[in-house]
């Protein structure tokens, strides 16, 4: 479901001067959902904690004329973990979507994917981060319980299940939900997946209602990494590909060209 509960977002933004302090904080606070900015000129840092998205926070630092860069996501308890997946796909679908536990039994999930058609799109956690043919290698939803397919606040659901995700008319969805199944720490590994369709939320008539909501075919899907919490990353966006703050910020969210190098197949 969709959420209002705060987290702690951390940018690297590029500031040489007090007015770019003063610019950062201007934008930051006047927005609703901001709660507080802190920004440290010395570090290049700007910690907000915010009931917005990452990419609104980003789009509003970036409005001053400054570059920024997420660095890392927290909450108000101790670390209990984050993750990101990079979602790409044979067509244009690419996003980011990051998880935060929030605590023992909220689990904050923060996204953006492009390229998508106009509506509603499934999301799902598949139980395998096995990519090695595209996304029909993920396997079925994360289901440990072995219940039905369901909407994200039922009761009888299987723990994949994150419900729609809806896309504007320029195919961007961004969102922010917040889960009580989803564990950080259970979903390390496995996959995220998001579908050509909408997802029925298991209330459908056809035979896959009840398995996977009807939503269509896989369109593009990530591996869930460990990422960095709050003053947990002092270079790079996430371990997962190597890419440098700066390097990162130039390079498309997912797909080819993300990486460092992207080396040409091997004439084999």
């Amino acid at each position: 479901m969709d959420t209002n509960r705060t987290a702690k977002l951390e940018f690297a933004v590029q500031m040489s001067c007090d007015s770019c302090v003063n610019a950062v904080k201007g934008v930051l606070q006047k927005e609703p959902g901001v709660q507080s900015v802190h920004v440290d000129l010395a570090k290049e840092q700007v910690l907000v904690e915010t009931a917005l998205t990452s990419l609104q926070v980003q789009s509003l630092i970036e409005s001053t004329g400054r570059r920024a860069v997420l660095k890392g996501m927290g909450g108000s308890e101790t670390d209990l973990g984050a993750a990101v997946a990079m979602l790409s796909g044979a067509g244009l679908v690419q996003g980011v979507v990051r998880f935060l536990q929030l605590s023992p039994d909220r689990c904050l999930i923060d996204g953006t994917i492009d390229g998508l058609t106009p509506g509603a799109h499934g999301l799902h956690v598949h139980e395998l981060g096995d990519l090695t043919q595209d996304c029909r290698s993920c396997g079925d939803h994360f289901n440990p319980l072995g219940k039905q397919h369901g909407a994200p606040q039922d009761s009888e659901r299987h723990v994949g299940d994150l419900g729609n995700i809806t896309a504007a008319p320029d195919g961007r969805a961004s969102f922010r939900l917040e889960d009580s199944q989803i564990k950080v720490w259970d979903v390390i590994g496995r996959s995220l997946v998001v579908d050509s369709g909408e997802d029925d939320l298991g209330r459908g008539k056809h035979p896959l209602s009840k398995i996977t909501g009807n939503s269509g075919e896989r369109l593009a899907c990530g591996v869930i990494a460990r990422s960095a919490g709050l003053f947990q990353n002092p270079k790079q966006i996430c371990a997962c590909d190597g890419v440098t703050l700066w390097e990162e910020r130039d390079r498309p969210i997912a797909g080819k060209g993300r990486k460092v190098t992207d080396a040409p197949t091997a004439n084999l």
